[in-house]
Protein backbone atom coordinates (compact mmCIF):
# COMPACT_ATOMS: atom_id res chain seq x y z
CA UNK A 1 0.00 0.00 0.00
CA UNK A 2 1.16 3.50 -0.76
CA UNK A 3 3.11 5.32 1.94
CA UNK A 4 1.97 8.64 3.33
CA UNK A 5 5.11 10.49 2.25
CA UNK A 6 4.42 9.58 -1.38
CA UNK A 7 0.98 11.21 -1.25
CA UNK A 8 1.93 14.69 -2.45
CA UNK A 9 3.94 13.49 -5.42
CA UNK A 10 1.13 11.13 -6.46
CA UNK A 11 -1.34 14.00 -6.42
CA UNK A 12 0.96 16.32 -8.36
CA UNK A 13 1.65 13.60 -10.94
CA UNK A 14 -2.09 13.11 -11.41
CA UNK A 15 -2.67 16.85 -11.74
CA UNK A 16 0.13 17.21 -14.29
CA UNK A 17 -1.36 14.39 -16.39
CA UNK A 18 -4.67 16.23 -16.60
CA UNK A 19 -2.93 19.50 -17.45
CA UNK A 20 -1.22 17.68 -20.32
CA UNK A 21 -4.57 16.29 -21.46
CA UNK A 22 -5.99 19.82 -21.64
CA UNK A 23 -3.09 20.87 -23.83
CA UNK A 24 -3.41 17.77 -26.03
CA UNK A 25 -7.12 18.26 -26.74
CA UNK A 26 -7.42 22.05 -26.71
CA UNK A 27 -6.95 22.53 -30.44
CA UNK A 28 -9.54 19.90 -31.28
CA UNK A 29 -11.98 21.42 -28.81
CA UNK A 30 -11.52 24.81 -30.50
CA UNK A 31 -12.13 23.51 -34.02
CA UNK A 32 -14.93 21.12 -33.10
CA UNK A 33 -13.89 18.66 -35.80
CA UNK A 34 -13.83 15.68 -33.44
CA UNK A 35 -16.30 15.69 -30.50
CA UNK A 36 -13.94 13.40 -28.60
CA UNK A 37 -11.39 16.21 -28.18
CA UNK A 38 -14.00 18.32 -26.44
CA UNK A 39 -15.07 15.34 -24.34
CA UNK A 40 -11.52 14.50 -23.27
CA UNK A 41 -10.72 18.12 -22.43
CA UNK A 42 -13.85 18.35 -20.30
CA UNK A 43 -12.97 15.08 -18.53
CA UNK A 44 -9.48 16.44 -17.79
CA UNK A 45 -10.98 19.55 -16.21
CA UNK A 46 -13.37 17.42 -14.17
CA UNK A 47 -10.54 15.20 -12.99
CA UNK A 48 -8.48 18.22 -11.98
CA UNK A 49 -11.35 19.53 -9.88
CA UNK A 50 -12.01 16.08 -8.38
CA UNK A 51 -8.34 15.50 -7.50
CA UNK A 52 -8.07 18.93 -5.89
CA UNK A 53 -11.26 18.26 -3.97
CA UNK A 54 -10.19 14.81 -2.75
CA UNK A 55 -6.73 16.03 -1.69
CA UNK A 56 -7.81 19.47 -0.47
CA UNK A 57 -6.51 18.98 3.09
CA UNK A 58 -3.01 18.74 1.60
CA UNK A 59 -3.05 22.35 0.40
CA UNK A 60 -3.92 25.84 1.51
CA UNK A 61 -7.69 26.18 1.36
CA UNK A 62 -7.72 29.48 -0.53
CA UNK A 63 -5.24 28.11 -3.08
CA UNK A 64 -7.35 25.02 -3.74
CA UNK A 65 -10.70 26.82 -3.85
CA UNK A 66 -9.36 29.46 -6.23
CA UNK A 67 -8.12 26.86 -8.69
CA UNK A 68 -11.29 24.81 -8.47
CA UNK A 69 -13.42 27.89 -9.02
CA UNK A 70 -11.67 28.79 -12.27
CA UNK A 71 -11.73 25.18 -13.41
CA UNK A 72 -15.45 25.17 -12.72
CA UNK A 73 -15.83 28.13 -15.11
CA UNK A 74 -13.89 26.31 -17.82
CA UNK A 75 -15.78 23.09 -17.23
CA UNK A 76 -19.09 24.92 -17.61
CA UNK A 77 -18.00 26.41 -20.95
CA UNK A 78 -16.93 22.98 -22.22
CA UNK A 79 -19.95 21.28 -20.71
CA UNK A 80 -22.47 23.47 -22.48
CA UNK A 81 -21.20 22.26 -25.84
CA UNK A 82 -20.65 18.66 -24.78
CA UNK A 83 -24.12 18.31 -23.27
CA UNK A 84 -25.70 19.61 -26.47
CA UNK A 85 -23.55 17.24 -28.54
CA UNK A 86 -24.80 14.32 -26.45
CA UNK A 87 -28.38 15.56 -26.67
CA UNK A 88 -28.15 15.82 -30.44
CA UNK A 89 -26.68 12.33 -30.77
CA UNK A 90 -29.37 10.90 -28.48
CA UNK A 91 -32.17 12.56 -30.42
CA UNK A 92 -30.74 11.40 -33.73
CA UNK A 93 -30.53 7.80 -32.58
CA UNK A 94 -34.07 7.84 -31.11
CA UNK A 95 -35.62 9.46 -34.17
CA UNK A 96 -33.76 7.10 -36.51
CA UNK A 97 -35.71 4.20 -34.96
CA UNK A 98 -39.09 5.78 -35.73
CA UNK A 99 -41.17 5.16 -38.87
CA UNK A 100 -40.21 7.27 -41.89
CA UNK A 101 -43.07 9.78 -41.54
CA UNK A 102 -42.24 10.43 -37.89
CA UNK A 103 -38.53 10.69 -38.71
CA UNK A 104 -39.25 13.57 -41.08
CA UNK A 105 -41.34 15.34 -38.45
CA UNK A 106 -38.80 14.71 -35.69
CA UNK A 107 -35.96 16.19 -37.75
CA UNK A 108 -37.04 19.64 -36.60
CA UNK A 109 -36.09 18.68 -33.03
CA UNK A 110 -32.55 17.86 -34.16
CA UNK A 111 -32.34 21.09 -36.15
CA UNK A 112 -33.27 23.10 -33.05
CA UNK A 113 -30.52 21.43 -31.01
CA UNK A 114 -28.01 21.96 -33.82
CA UNK A 115 -28.69 25.70 -33.73
CA UNK A 116 -28.04 25.73 -29.99
CA UNK A 117 -24.85 23.70 -30.56
CA UNK A 118 -23.55 26.27 -33.03
CA UNK A 119 -24.18 29.09 -30.58
CA UNK A 120 -22.52 27.22 -27.73
CA UNK A 121 -19.48 26.42 -29.89
CA UNK A 122 -19.09 30.11 -30.67
CA UNK A 123 -19.20 30.93 -26.96
CA UNK A 124 -16.61 28.25 -26.24
CA UNK A 125 -14.23 29.48 -28.93
CA UNK A 126 -14.51 32.98 -27.49
CA UNK A 127 -13.80 31.65 -23.98
CA UNK A 128 -10.72 29.69 -25.11
CA UNK A 129 -9.41 32.72 -26.98
CA UNK A 130 -10.01 35.10 -24.08
CA UNK A 131 -7.75 36.38 -21.30
CA UNK A 132 -9.50 34.45 -18.51
CA UNK A 133 -8.54 31.12 -20.04
CA UNK A 134 -4.93 32.20 -20.53
CA UNK A 135 -4.78 33.38 -16.90
CA UNK A 136 -6.19 30.05 -15.77
CA UNK A 137 -3.49 28.11 -17.60
CA UNK A 138 -0.75 30.31 -16.13
CA UNK A 139 -2.26 29.94 -12.67
CA UNK A 140 -2.48 26.17 -13.04
CA UNK A 141 1.08 25.85 -14.31
CA UNK A 142 2.34 28.01 -11.47
CA UNK A 143 0.41 25.94 -8.96
CA UNK A 144 1.97 22.74 -10.24
CA UNK A 145 5.46 24.24 -10.05
CA UNK A 146 4.95 25.68 -6.56
CA UNK A 147 2.10 23.84 -4.80
CA UNK A 148 1.07 25.34 -1.50
CA UNK A 149 1.15 22.10 0.47
CA UNK A 150 0.41 22.12 4.19
CA UNK A 151 -0.09 18.37 4.78
CA UNK A 152 2.10 16.54 2.25
CA UNK A 153 1.95 13.19 4.07
CA UNK A 154 -1.76 12.52 3.54
CA UNK A 155 -2.63 8.83 2.98
CA UNK A 156 -4.26 8.60 -0.44
CA UNK A 157 -5.71 5.11 0.22
CA UNK A 158 -7.51 6.72 3.16
CA UNK A 159 -8.82 9.43 0.82
CA UNK A 160 -10.16 6.78 -1.59
CA UNK A 161 -11.75 4.87 1.29
CA UNK A 162 -13.46 8.03 2.57
CA UNK A 163 -14.87 8.91 -0.83
CA UNK A 164 -16.25 5.38 -1.10
CA UNK A 165 -17.75 5.69 2.38
CA UNK A 166 -19.52 8.89 1.30
CA UNK A 167 -20.89 7.08 -1.72
CA UNK A 168 -22.16 4.20 0.44
CA UNK A 169 -23.90 6.65 2.76
CA UNK A 170 -25.56 8.42 -0.16
CA UNK A 171 -26.93 5.18 -1.62
CA UNK A 172 -28.07 4.02 1.81
CA UNK A 173 -30.08 7.23 2.19
CA UNK A 174 -31.86 6.78 -1.14
CA UNK A 175 -35.63 6.30 -0.91
CA UNK A 176 -37.14 3.07 -2.24
CA UNK A 177 -38.09 4.88 -5.43
CA UNK A 178 -35.39 7.56 -5.91
CA UNK A 179 -36.13 10.66 -7.95
CA UNK A 180 -34.10 11.53 -11.03
CA UNK A 181 -32.12 14.14 -9.11
CA UNK A 182 -31.30 11.55 -6.41
CA UNK A 183 -29.69 9.24 -8.96
CA UNK A 184 -27.86 12.15 -10.54
CA UNK A 185 -26.40 13.04 -7.13
CA UNK A 186 -25.29 9.42 -6.67
CA UNK A 187 -23.61 9.49 -10.07
CA UNK A 188 -21.54 12.49 -8.97
CA UNK A 189 -20.44 10.61 -5.86
CA UNK A 190 -19.58 7.52 -7.92
CA UNK A 191 -17.40 9.74 -10.09
CA UNK A 192 -15.66 11.22 -7.08
CA UNK A 193 -15.01 7.78 -5.61
CA UNK A 194 -13.66 6.59 -8.95
CA UNK A 195 -11.30 9.53 -9.40
CA UNK A 196 -10.04 9.21 -5.82
CA UNK A 197 -9.38 5.51 -6.44
CA UNK A 198 -7.41 6.36 -9.56
CA UNK A 199 -4.92 8.23 -7.37
CA UNK A 200 -3.81 4.91 -5.86
CA UNK A 201 -4.28 2.73 -8.92
CA UNK A 202 -0.66 1.62 -8.96
CA UNK A 203 -0.81 0.21 -5.44
CA UNK A 204 -4.46 -0.86 -5.11
CA UNK A 205 -3.85 -4.13 -6.94
CA UNK A 206 -6.46 -6.33 -8.58
CA UNK A 207 -9.15 -5.34 -6.08
CA UNK A 208 -8.63 -1.69 -6.97
CA UNK A 209 -8.82 -2.41 -10.71
CA UNK A 210 -12.06 -4.33 -10.26
CA UNK A 211 -13.49 -1.47 -8.23
CA UNK A 212 -12.53 1.06 -10.92
CA UNK A 213 -14.06 -1.04 -13.70
CA UNK A 214 -17.35 -1.42 -11.84
CA UNK A 215 -17.39 2.24 -10.83
CA UNK A 216 -17.06 3.22 -14.48
CA UNK A 217 -19.85 0.82 -15.46
CA UNK A 218 -22.20 2.26 -12.84
CA UNK A 219 -21.21 5.83 -13.70
CA UNK A 220 -21.95 5.16 -17.38
CA UNK A 221 -25.31 3.62 -16.53
CA UNK A 222 -26.34 6.59 -14.42
CA UNK A 223 -24.96 8.91 -17.09
CA UNK A 224 -27.31 7.38 -19.66
CA UNK A 225 -30.14 7.83 -17.19
CA UNK A 226 -29.30 11.51 -16.81
CA UNK A 227 -28.99 11.93 -20.58
CA UNK A 228 -32.52 10.57 -20.84
CA UNK A 229 -33.73 13.04 -18.21
CA UNK A 230 -32.19 15.91 -20.17
CA UNK A 231 -33.69 14.67 -23.43
CA UNK A 232 -37.19 14.48 -21.96
CA UNK A 233 -36.79 17.95 -20.46
CA UNK A 234 -35.84 19.24 -23.91
CA UNK A 235 -38.93 17.60 -25.40
CA UNK A 236 -41.15 19.31 -22.83
CA UNK A 237 -39.57 22.70 -23.50
CA UNK A 238 -39.89 22.49 -27.30
CA UNK A 239 -43.06 24.25 -28.53
CA UNK A 240 -45.78 22.13 -30.15
CA UNK A 241 -45.70 23.64 -33.64
CA UNK A 242 -48.10 21.06 -34.97
CA UNK A 243 -50.23 18.14 -33.85
CA UNK A 244 -47.88 15.73 -35.62
CA UNK A 245 -44.84 17.12 -33.79
CA UNK A 246 -46.70 16.85 -30.51
CA UNK A 247 -47.41 13.19 -31.28
CA UNK A 248 -43.73 12.50 -32.04
CA UNK A 249 -42.70 14.19 -28.80
CA UNK A 250 -45.21 12.05 -26.90
CA UNK A 251 -43.81 8.87 -28.49
CA UNK A 252 -40.22 9.84 -27.66
CA UNK A 253 -41.17 10.73 -24.09
CA UNK A 254 -42.73 7.32 -23.54
CA UNK A 255 -39.59 5.64 -24.86
CA UNK A 256 -37.35 7.68 -22.54
CA UNK A 257 -39.44 6.78 -19.51
CA UNK A 258 -39.26 3.13 -20.48
CA UNK A 259 -35.46 3.36 -20.76
CA UNK A 260 -35.16 5.01 -17.36
CA UNK A 261 -37.39 2.39 -15.81
CA UNK A 262 -35.03 -0.32 -17.07
CA UNK A 263 -32.03 1.58 -15.69
CA UNK A 264 -33.66 1.92 -12.29
CA UNK A 265 -34.40 -1.81 -12.24
CA UNK A 266 -30.73 -2.60 -12.92
CA UNK A 267 -29.26 0.05 -10.60
CA UNK A 268 -29.47 -1.83 -7.30
CA UNK A 269 -27.73 -4.93 -8.62
CA UNK A 270 -24.95 -2.89 -10.20
CA UNK A 271 -24.55 -0.99 -6.96
CA UNK A 272 -24.28 -4.24 -4.96
CA UNK A 273 -21.40 -5.28 -7.22
CA UNK A 274 -19.61 -1.97 -6.65
CA UNK A 275 -20.25 -2.13 -2.91
CA UNK A 276 -18.65 -5.60 -2.69
CA UNK A 277 -15.66 -4.53 -4.73
CA UNK A 278 -15.25 -1.34 -2.72
CA UNK A 279 -15.18 -3.28 0.53
CA UNK A 280 -12.43 -5.54 -0.82
CA UNK A 281 -10.42 -2.65 -2.23
CA UNK A 282 -10.59 -0.39 0.82
CA UNK A 283 -10.86 -2.85 3.70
Amino acid sequence: MQTKTAGLEHVLTALRAQRQAIQAHERGARTGRDPEDLHEMRVAVRRLRAILRASRVMFERRWTEGLRGELDWLGAALGQVRDLDVLRESLQSRIKALPAAERRIGAVLVDDVEKDCAKARGNLRAALAGPRYRRLLRRLDGALRRPRAVTPDLSLPDVAAKEFAKLRAAVKDLPKHPADEDLHAVRIKVKRARYAAELVREVAGRAGERFLAQAKALQDMLGEHQDSVVLERRLRETPDRSASLRAVKRTLTKLERKRRKATRAAFREEWRKLKRRGRKAWA
